[in-house]
C-alpha cells in the first residue's frame, strides 16, 4: 500500500468516526455550557494521550507547537460556539470549505501548486458548501441551512482550520503525529481554562444537571472525536499531504446527515442534497487516478 493509498483508507476512517460529531456535540450542548463543553472534552483527550507521551520530549517539543496549535484552538472555540446556534448537518458542511482555503494557505505560504484534477474537485466541492451557507441569506432568514450567525461563528473557525491544515505538513518533518496532535491537545485544554470558567456565572452549577446521555456525549468527543480522528488526520496530512488529507471533510457531510436523521430528527432539504452531492463529486475527482 503506497503513501496515497494509505492517505485515502486515513481519510475514510476520519469521516466515519468524525462525521458525527456536529450531531453528538449538540446532544451535549443541551445540558452543558459550550465553553465547559469544549475545555472537558480536551482535559479528558489530555489524560488520555498524556502515558503515550512519557518517553518522548513533550515538553520541549510543545514549546516550538504552542503558537502553531492555537491555530487549531481558535477553530474549536469558534465552532463549539457556532454549533449550538446552527443544524449538525450545516456544522460539517460548512467544514468541506477546509480543502480549498488549505490550497490557497499552501500556496500563499510555501508556494505549493495543485493538479488540474485536485483543483476541480475542490472546486465543485466548494461550490456546494457556497450554495448552502449563503441559502439563510437568499432565503431571507429562514432556517433553511441553519442560523447565519452560526454559520459564520463556525467560517471563522474554518478558516483558523486551514491554517492549522497548511502548516501541518511543515511541522510532520521534525514532529511525530502523536506529538503535534498532543501539543495541540494540551494546548486548546489550557486556552479554554479561563474560557470555561465565565460558565460559572453565565450557568451556576449547570454540572446538576448533567445526563446520561451528556456523559456519553462528551465520551465519545473526547476520545473518538479528538483523540483519533486528530491523530489520524495528522498521519493522512503525513502520507498523504494537507490537501488531500483536507478532502475528509467533503466526505463529512453524509456521515453528518446520516447521525443528525438519526439521533436529531433534522430533515434533510433540497439544500443540503445539492450541497451534499457536489462535495462527494469534488472528493472523487480529486482522488481519482
Amino acid at each position: 500500500m503506497n503513501d496515497k493509498q494509505k492517505a485515502i483508507v486515513l481519510i475514510l476512517l476520519v469521516a466515519v468516526l468524525g462525521g458525527a460529531t456536529s450531531t453528538i456535540t449538540k446532544i451535549g450542548l443541551a445540558g452543558i455550557p459550550p465553553l465547559s463543553f469544549a475545555f472537558i472534552r480536551f482535559l479528558i483527550a489530555g489524560v488520555v494521550v498524556f502515558p503515550f507521551l512519557l518517553k518522548t520530549n513533550f515538553l520541549k517539543d510543545l514549546k516550538q507547537l504552542i503558537p502553531f496549535s492555537l491555530l487549531g484552538t481558535i477553530n474549536i472555540a469558534f465552532f463549539i460556539l457556532g454549533i449550538k446556534m446552527t443544524t449538525a448537518t450545516i456544522g460539517q458542511l460548512l467544514y468541506a470549505g477546509v480543502p480549498l482555503l488549505t490550497a490557497i494557505f499552501l500556496f500563499v505560504l510555501f508556494r505549493e501548486r495543485l493538479t488540474i484534477k485536485k483543483g476541480i474537485g475542490i472546486t465543485i466541492g466548494f461550490i456546494g458548501v457556497t450554495l448552502v451557507t449563503l441559502l439563510p441569506i437568499v432565503e431571507k432568514g429562514t432556517k433553511f441551512s441553519g442560523d447565519l450567525l452560526g454559520n459564520m461563528l463556525i467560517g471563522m473557525g474554518v478558516i483558523s482550520w486551514a491554517l492549522y491544515m497548511a502548516y501541518s505538513k511543515k511541522k510532520l518533518e521534525s514532529f511525530s503525529p502523536l506529538v503535534v496532535t498532543s501539543a495541540f491537545i494540551w494546548v486548546t485544554c489550557f486556552a479554554l481554562l479561563p474560557l470555561s470558567l465565565t460558565d460559572l456565572i453565565a450557568y451556576p452549577n449547570w454540572w446538576q444537571n448533567l445526563t446520561f446521555s451528556g456523559v456519553l456525549s462528551l465520551g465519545y468527543v473526547s476520545i473518538v472525536s479528538t483523540v483519533l480522528v486528530y491523530l489520524l488526520n495528522q498521519y493522512a496530512i503525513k502520507h498523504g499531504g494537507s490537501v488531500l488529507a483536507s478532502m475528509q471533510f467533503y466526505l463529512f457531510p453524509v456521515f453528518a446527515y446520516l447521525s443528525a436523521f438519526l439521533l436529531l430528527g433534522e430533515q434533510l432539504t433540497l439544500g443540503l442534497v445539492v450541497g451534499g452531492t457536489l462535495a462527494l463529486l469534488g472528493v472523487y475527482i480529486a482522488t481519482k487516478k
